[in-house]
């Protein structure tokens, strides 16, 4: 599981330079900018859940749109917006990872990178997406 964790931050810092300076996605999956020792099988992960939100940037804005009351996307900070993305990914794309354990993950990101005024915000937004994403 810790591995997936690490997969995790490392999308979540590729997702942030794409978001924030437009970082080219290639040269993002190369993973320069992360200086510690990653497994092959972390980068993989990583790259998975970068190009899936890369690839359902659009949808999934409009989801965090739908459901970030009175807030407008670009009101939300970049790595709250790359969390939400990431998470919203899983909903859609991970089905047999339970939408609690993404939640969960998604909240220890924020703790880790996020101050903890976010915590509420990020539990709510994907509570509320989980609802309309993932049959009961």
């Amino acid at each position: 599981m810790a591995s997936r964790h690490r997969g995790r931050i490392l999308a979540l810092m590729g997702l942030y330079q794409i978001d924030l300076v437009a970082q080219d996605l290639e040269e993002v999956l190369k993973f320069k900018f992360y200086d510690k020792p990653v497994t092959e099988d972390e980068k993989e992960y990583a790259r998975f859940l970068i190009k899936g939100v890369v690839d359902n940037w659009e949808t999934i804005d409009k989801h965090i749109g739908n459901h970030s009351v009175h807030w407008e996307l670009d009101r939300i900070s970049t790595v709250n917006r790359s969390i939400l993305r990431l998470s919203i990914l899983s909903f859609m794309k991970e089905p047999l990872l339970p939408p609690q354990i993404i939640i969960d993950e998604a909240l220890e990101l924020t703790k880790e990178f996020e101050s903890q005024d976010s915590i509420k915000f990020i539990n709510g937004v994907l509570d509320s997406i989980r609802k309309t994403l993932v049959p009961n």
